[in-house]
């Protein structure tokens, strides 16, 4: 890696918050220094499960650096609850390379999985990328949502506009304009009006 690229890496990652979790305590330490030498903000340093589910609530990590291995909690079931408690991105790290946990990772849903000792070495490019994949995914999944919405907007709409003209016998393109004007008088988006128009069976 240029320098040149690597300073761009440290200025974008600057004042990022990250957790480590690891119960190698020397190591932890270590990867604390070295990223609070690029500017990262280290937010906590945990030693076993219990701890990092307990600083993921209160500390609001933008990323969890996670160690597979760990007596008690390990590392795969952390980061599956992590996910279901509300996604964020997480960066496994394990001294092991067996096909068996990257298997269990991936079923996590986390997006890197590092060797610790390879770890330095690539250890600030897979965070740019953990944390790039994991806003694209979030913005995926927004659009999807907002897609969804709209579906079903037009759907609540376009029952309301039917009930409207069946109730009122005018045409739908009055019924429309209708719910519309209703929905400008009160300030409301039309499908929070149509929504009302559905529930009370019609009547406006």
């Amino acid at each position: 890696m240029s320098f040149a690229m690597e300073q761009d890496i440290y200025k974008e990652l600057s004042g990022t918050r990250v957790l480590i979790v690891d119960d190698e305590k020397d190591f932890a330490e270590m990867c604390k220094e070295y990223l609070e030498g690029v500017g990262i903000d280290v937010v906590g340093v945990a030693n076993n499960g219990t701890d990092a589910l307990e600083m993921t609530e209160n500390l609001d990590p933008a990323l969890v650096i996670l160690d597979i291995r760990m007596p008690g909690m390990d590392g795969i079931e952390v980061a599956s609850r992590i996910m279901a408690s509300g996604p964020r991105p997480i960066m496994f790290l394990s001294a092991h390379s067996e096909g068996d946990y990257i298997e269990r990772a991936r079923q996590t849903g986390v997006f890197t999985y590092l060797i610790k000792t390879k770890m330095l070495d690539g250890l600030l490019p897979a965070i740019v990328l953990t944390l790039d994949h994991f806003k694209e995914l979030i913005s995926l999944k927004a659009e999807m949502d907002d897609l969804r919405e709209s579906i079903a907007n037009k759907s609540i709409i376009e029952k309301a506009k039917q009930m409207v003209g069946d109730r009122y016998m005018i045409a739908p393109n009055e019924a429309y304009e209708r719910i519309r004007a209703r929905s400008r008088d009160n300030n409301k988006p039309m499908a929070d009006i149509a929504r009302a128009i559905v529930n009370s069976g019609g009547e406006l």
